[in-house]
């Protein structure tokens, strides 16, 4: 509940409507991974990929290829790119392998290689997720003017 003082004496109080919200699928293993990560990965598409430092971390959604556990995978991007996915050790849960779509965190490697700490399934049934409008997300949250929006302030990396 959020207290709210109004023009008269008396406070007003405005209840938080709570809903709940689906998981993503996370694998297990990875987790502690990107929690090891020096920093917090920045989301982009294949265009932004490509302009990133070697080493950036990032966040890349998009949709894996199927192969076997041994398969090199690759993942089609929002805006139509293919990033190599390196460091896949074993295989995905069934509802990630079948080509849903994925946000893969790792670090850039190369031009269109990734280094993979870990990928997160979105919750749902297909299609759940608009992929013209995450990659337009995404290419929001780059501009000057909303930076204060997307990137994390130091303020709230110190606990």
């Amino acid at each position: 509940i959020f207290r709210r003082e109004s023009a008269s004496a008396s406070p007003h109080y405005i209840a938080a409507s709570v809903r709940k919200m689906a998981a993503m699928d996370v694998d297990g293993p990875a987790v502690q991974e990107m929690a090891r990560m020096p920093q917090v990965a920045r989301r982009v598409n294949f265009k932004i990929f490509q302009h990133a430092a070697l080493g950036s971390p990032v966040r890349v959604g998009g949709r894996l290829s199927a192969g076997s556990p041994d398969e090199e995978r690759v993942l089609t991007t929002t805006d139509g790119g293919s990033l190599r996915i390196s460091s896949l050790v074993g295989s995905l849960p069934a509802a990630i392998a079948g080509g849903a779509f994925v946000e893969v965190v790792g670090t850039k490697t190369g031009d269109a290689v990734m280094n993979m700490l870990g990928v997160m399934g979105m919750p749902g049934k297909e299609p759940m997720v608009d992929a013209e409008l995450w990659d337009e997300a995404v290419r929001l949250a780059q501009l000057p003017q909303l930076q204060d929006l997307f990137v994390p302030s130091p303020n709230t990396l110190a606990v």
